[in-house]
């Protein structure tokens, strides 16, 4: 029995190494220019339409130390929508290393069937870093426009930060 239970302790010291602690990823930096596309669906309440919506962006945020504030131009196309043209602010909250929650508003237009209307959009998001660059989103967005016209956005996107 003894030595089964030295052999056995032998082997587990032999066996056990100390633990070799990994390079954590760096966090990710939401600070600088970024560019990104969208897609979605989106429902309009003066329509009544649901449709497929997608877009790019390019953007400028500005890291707080924990907070974050941005500014976004944007073009967004859908089947019912000619266009969607959007200035909007942001500003969030860093959480964790790779993770931003944001609140977002601003000023835009959209053209259905050859008629501009001008209103705001309000909305928010979460952002996560991947790698060093990459990011991808997800964004609930609704707009208040001219006549009544309302519109309502779910988007998912990725894009890179320079």
């Amino acid at each position: 029995m003894n030595r089964i239970l030295t052999v056995a302790l032998a082997a587990t010291a032999l066996s056990a190494s100390p633990a070799l602690a990994q390079d954590a990823a760096p966090a990710t930096s939401f600070s600088g220019p970024r560019i990104g596309v969208n897609i979605g669906i989106a429902d309009d309440h003066f329509f009544g339409a649901e449709s497929f919506t997608y877009g790019a962006e390019a953007g400028y945020d500005f890291d707080m130390g924990g907070a974050v504030l941005g500014i976004s131009a944007e073009i967004q196309d859908s089947d019912e929508i000619t266009r969607e043209l959007a200035l909007t602010g942001r500003a969030g909250a860093q959480v964790g290393d790779h993770a931003l929650l944001y609140v977002t508003g601003g000023y835009s237009n959209v053209r259905a069937y050859g008629v501009n209307f001008d209103g705001f959009r309000i909305g928010g998001g979460a952002e996560l870093g991947i790698g060093t660059k990459g990011f991808v989103k997800f964004e609930q967005r609704y707009g208040n426009y001219e006549y009544g016209v309302e519109l309502y956005q779910t988007l998912i996107g990725a894009g890179l930060r320079f």
